[in-house]
């Protein structure tokens, strides 16, 4: 788009574009006005339109296409978030609705997927299961011209927070479900798991406390030399 006078009631109408639009790659606004700015209020549509943070099914329906945003030929007026999420979406275009969702849902609501029954429970498993990459996956870091995890977090809380979704959804099942024979065994093997890893969770704080204390002692130690 060229010599358009957009500001940030301009940048809003384009983010809006964004929503849905499945072909768009590149954006380029060159030839503005002078005089024409644009503010991090005129990002904010450009934010939503790359991860809707609103709810899980509104992050997966975000735009994952385009990865090229630039004004002026001046990339450093892009906002931090916006260019990692262009990033994400041209390097692991595949991966970037999972990874999204995962970034900014900490906690997933399962209550959505109640009425889909117990036959849900494989779909999400699975779920986790192609989502896991996210864990290990980088993109290019434009701050430091380095490589940064997508998501910083290991595979102890990736399958922590696996666990904890499926608990929920089993949990919030109704009780006529849950006393059949298939319900009782499925919660009983996650009942189960959930307990192994708070257990581990457990000795690994304990030994980390073991760790910090032994360090004090010897810095106690040293400054008594």
């Amino acid at each position: 788009l060229q010599g358009i006078p957009i500001e940030d009631d301009g940048m809003e109408v384009l983010g809006q574009g964004l929503v849905g639009n499945q072909s768009l790659i590149r954006l380029h606004l060159v030839g503005l006005d002078e005089g024409m700015t644009v503010t991090s209020t005129g990002w904010v549509a450009f934010s939503t339109a790359l991860c809707d943070t609103s709810s899980v099914n509104s992050t997966y329906l975000s735009n994952h296409t385009i990865h090229h945003i630039c004004i002026e030929d001046d990339e450093e007026t892009i906002p931090r978030d916006i260019s990692l999420y262009l990033q994400l979406n041209k390097e692991h275009p595949q991966y970037a609705a999972r990874c999204k969702i995962l970034m900014k849902h900490p906690h997933l609501d399962m209550t959505p997927f109640l009425h889909w029954g117990l036959k849900f429970l494989p779909l999400a498993v699975a779920w986790f299961e192609r989502a896991k990459p996210c864990t290990t996956l980088t993109i290019y870091d434009e701050d430091s011209d380095l490589r940064r995890l997508v998501l910083d977090e290991s595979d102890e809380a990736f399958e922590s927070r696996e666990l904890t979704a499926m608990y929920e959804f089993i949990r919030g099942m109704p009780m006529k479900v849950m006393k059949s024979r298939s319900g009782l065994a499925v919660a009983a093997a996650y009942d189960k798991k959930i307990s192994r890893i708070e257990e581990e969770n457990k000795i690994a704080l304990e030994r980390r406390d073991r760790k910090i204390e032994q360090l004090e002692e010897e810095i106690m130690r040293l400054r008594g030399l």
